[in-house]
């Protein structure tokens, strides 16, 4: 076992000098937070510490989008048609290993151009009179904006867990077929967290802990990169920087997950327990959606 340890630390040294990576540029950021009762409500729902379970526990439910788009001072939306249909085709390839699958069921402008620039710093007035106009009980209401102002980012999109409002806000940049954000607020909206959560713990290499810290979903191999500041090669491999854990393990982060902040083009999929979460999240608390 030192052994290939040893062989997975040279590994990663040789890939960090040998090969190029990608710009911070690409790195996708999340406007998503989570309110203190939530989140004790989202620890009850921790699943078994078997990393190796693979089967999906899959439903067959369509559910329903509204699609309210914030249009500009001129009245222009600018959103392609093409966009609009991208982003829900990359949403339902996305999730379809689940039997989970989304469709638009009203698509609308809103006339009011403030909203286009959503201001969510220091509070979230602008999206309530939003809502307030513009909201479909029991669908998935999607805002698309052109800007969402949160101080020091300029987030992609952000949702609200299980027990908040049926809400995700997605800026017009990040909502096509090429972008993860909308699979990413997605699987907020049905209760994963970020791959490198430690607001319950710091995840260990070896999963010894994973029931009850960093996501709570024990086959997303532990992230240390809350920043998203790490790199990765040109295939989407891992090149630093190196990191050990407490108990001296190197970290091997998922560059792949959709729940991570790795770029675009790398990030691809849900694990199988992460799938099971969303499920699980929406047989017990978003039950009522059509």
């Amino acid at each position: 076992m030192k052994f290939k340890k040893i062989q997975l630390y040279l590994a990663l040294i040789l890939s960090f000098f040998a090969l190029n990576v990608h710009g911070q540029s690409k790195k996708q950021r999340c406007g998503t937070t989570v309110e203190p009762q939530i989140m004790g409500m989202q620890k009850s729902r921790q699943q078994s510490a078997d990393g190796e379970c693979t089967t999906i526990n899959k439903i067959d439910k369509t559910f329903q989008i509204s699609l309210w788009i914030a249009v500009n001072s001129q009245g222009a939306t600018n959103i392609s048609d093409e966009d609009i249909n991208g982003a829900l085709t990359r949403l339902n390839n996305d999730f379809a290993p689940s039997g989970m699958k989304f469709q638009y069921c009203k698509i609308e402008n809103m006339e009011n151009d403030r909203w286009d620039s959503l201001t969510v710093f220091p509070t979230y007035n602008e999206e309530l009179q939003m809502r307030a106009l513009h909201y479909e009980p029991n669908t998935i209401n999607i805002y698309l904006v052109d800007t969402i102002g949160k101080p020091e980012i300029t987030p992609g999109g952000y949702a609200y867990f299980p027990g908040g409002p049926d809400v995700i806000v997605c800026v017009k940049s990040s909502y096509n077929e090429d972008s993860p954000v909308l699979s990413h607020e997605m699987g907020h909206f049905f209760g994963l967290y970020h791959t490198f959560e430690t607001e319950f713990g710091i995840e260990l290499v070896d999963g010894s802990n994973c029931e009850t810290t960093g996501d709570f979903v024990c086959d997303t191999r532990a992230d240390p990169d809350p920043e998203g500041n790490a790199d990765e090669d040109d295939q989407c491999n891992y090149i630093g920087p190196l990191q050990q854990d407490a108990n001296g393990d190197w970290y091997l982060p998922p560059t792949d997950n959709i729940m991570s902040y790795y770029p675009s083009e790398c990030v691809c999929r849900f694990t199988p327990q992460q799938f099971n979460r969303m499920i699980d999240q929406y047989l017990n608390f978003r039950n009522y959606l059509w």
